[in-house]
């Protein structure tokens, strides 16, 4: 009979695969709904946030070349998306510095321990510091998105009673 143990390590390689397959599909996800539009930069800001979190831990392996491709072309849509529904005033080189800095953690995390480790680590504080700024940058840009879709709510609510008074007569414009 095996020892709970050594079951533990015979399936640990298989389910590290797993665990870090939902990481990818978490961030391309997120990469799509930007693309799409659909609360560009909350999903942005997320597939950043999954991305930043796990693409220099080599607990689980790097992330098969396939998988690199796809969150890569998933990051170069998504910086379109970003280009057509991120506020116009936001800067447009802004974008591209960020989704720069994205496209090169996807590759750090596709690469081996030992590639990794060659890299200059003041060039990865930089990568890892224009993804965090173009992340804060999202996530401000969602929170303003939150803060108006409240203000409305709260003047659609007003003119709700407006429209519906209390007194029992027609309400106005009827």
């Amino acid at each position: 009979m095996q020892s709970s143990a050594r079951k533990q390590a015979k399936f640990e390689p298989e389910q590290q695969c797993r665990r870090l397959d939902d990481f990818v599909d978490s961030a391309w996800c997120s990469l799509k709904q930007a693309e799409r539009g659909d609360f560009t930069a909350w999903a942005l800001s997320n597939a950043m946030s999954t991305i930043s979190t796990h693409y220099r831990d080599k607990t689980a392996g790097p992330i098969s070349p396939a998988r690199c491709d796809e969150l890569l072309s998933a990051v170069i849509r998504a910086q379109l998306g970003a280009i057509k529904h991120l506020p116009e005033s936001y800067r447009r080189e802004q974008i591209e510095a960020g989704m720069q800095a994205l496209a090169g953690q996807v590759m750090v995390w596709a690469e081996t321990s030992e590639r990794s480790s060659r890299r200059r680590q003041d060039a990865l504080a930089d990568l890892d510091a224009y993804a965090r700024m173009f992340r804060n940058d999202l996530h401000n840009i969602s929170m303003l998105e939150e803060i108006g879709r409240r203000a409305w709510q709260r003047r659609d609510a007003e003119i709700q009673k407006l429209l519906r008074p209390h007194d029992g007569s027609e309400a106005v414009g009827a």
